[in-house]
């Protein structure tokens, strides 16, 4: 994934600043005066800190996918929530073509994240030899993540 987690990295880092700026702006618990000074209040996390976290977490979710292309390894496909016959697929694909290489570019704007879902829409790259020349094929992809139990994973690839 040359080129694309530094993209996204950056994105991400940004709206990291964003929600720390958030925080720091937020009232404090303390600002009241010193007679509500018993008054403890929950520290609340806002929700941009959150969102940051999630699209931190996707983001590792996409690289675990994508580092498991380049190793070709399917017990780490199936672990990123690929099903079985995609990754049937895959393996195929990899026999058939046994020096290619595939990449995803993301873009952090296209990340939309509601809950427990998060659409990503990519730009998949795969690059194969024919006749002993590399030939590039590119395309869009969407991904769905799913988060279950804390940890997100792909729910649908097209």
């Amino acid at each position: 994934m040359k080129g694309t987690p530094m993209k996204s990295l950056r994105f991400l880092l940004s709206l990291v600043a964003v929600a720390g700026m958030l925080a720091i702006a937020a009232p404090s618990v303390w600002s009241q005066g010193p007679e509500n000074n018993n008054d403890h209040q929950a520290i609340v996390i806002p929700p941009a800190c959150q969102l940051v976290n999630d699209a931190l977490q996707v983001q590792d979710a996409l690289n675990r996918f994508d580092s498991a292309l380049a190793s070709r390894d399917v017990q780490q496909l199936l672990a990123s929530g690929i099903e079985p016959a995609s990754v049937k697929g895959w393996q195929r694909f990899f026999k058939d073509n046994p020096r290619a290489t595939v990449t995803d570019s993301c873009s952090g704007s296209d990340l939309s994240i509601s809950g427990n879902i998060a659409n990503w829409s990519c730009k998949e790259t795969s690059i194969i030899l024919s006749d002993g020349k590399p030939v590039q094929f590119a395309h869009n992809i969407r991904f769905t993540f799913t988060r279950k139990n804390g940890e997100w994973t792909i729910s649908d690839r097209r």
